[in-house]
């Protein structure tokens, strides 16, 4: 699963978030959040859940699917 950065970053000003507002409620480092939404790493199912929990959006609005 890879996510979308623009999707991630439309989510997060929704939330009116910042990185670390989303790494700490979501539980992840602040640096995995920033490495996945760079490509250079890919979160587990798991982490995109609780990405999408704490953001309030289903895991295909964040995530990157065959179309884009």
């Amino acid at each position: 699963m890879k996510i979308d950065k623009e999707k991630l970053q439309l989510a997060i000003a929704k939330k009116c978030y910042t990185i670390n507002d989303l790494a700490e409620k979501a539980e992840i480092s602040r640096n995995s959040i920033n490495a996945y939404m760079s490509g250079r790493k890919n979160p587990k199912p798991m982490t995109v859940g609780k990405i999408a929990r704490v953001l309030e959006v289903k895991v295909e609005d964040i995530v990157k699917t065959e179309n884009n």
